[in-house]
């Protein structure tokens, strides 16, 4: 399986997303792809905060994917809706880990700025990321 993968088609009928927030996503599915290589997923977990909701199981089942073997993503955007620093975003996401069925699901997203950088506040659901 190769190292993660990032489509950035936009579907929607209105404006694409800035360049800044695809470059974030971008990072984002090339972080998880990175995991097991690096072996650590902190690079991706970097791009949420802290205290979303679901948060420490989400990072758990993030750290336990990356240690049994790459994980691809490719993701979409579907949706995109602006309101100054913060954005709620549908996002067409295909998870490929090592040893499990590829699965595909649309996930909803927040992304908040903060200072310079975007962050995931929240992402439903999370059960996307559960092991098989």
């Amino acid at each position: 399986m190769g190292a993660a993968i990032l489509l950035l088609a936009a579907m929607f009928a209105f404006e694409d997303p800035p360049k800044d927030v695809i470059d974030f996503f971008r990072s984002l599915a090339t972080a998880l792809g990175d995991a097991h290589r690096d072996g650590s997923a902190r690079a991706f977990l970097e791009h949420f905060d802290t205290s979303m909701p679901g948060y420490v199981e989400f990072r758990d089942r993030i750290e336990a994917m990356a240690a049994e073997g790459e994980v691809g993503a490719a993701i979409d955007f579907v949706n995109v809706k602006a309101a100054g620093a913060k954005m709620t975003l549908d996002l067409d996401w295909v998870l490929e880990p090592e040893g499990q069925t590829p699965r595909r699901a649309v996930l909803q997203c927040a992304i908040e700025k903060r200072g310079k950088k975007w962050k995931v506040t929240s992402l439903a659901p999370l059960d996307f990321f559960r092991r098989e």
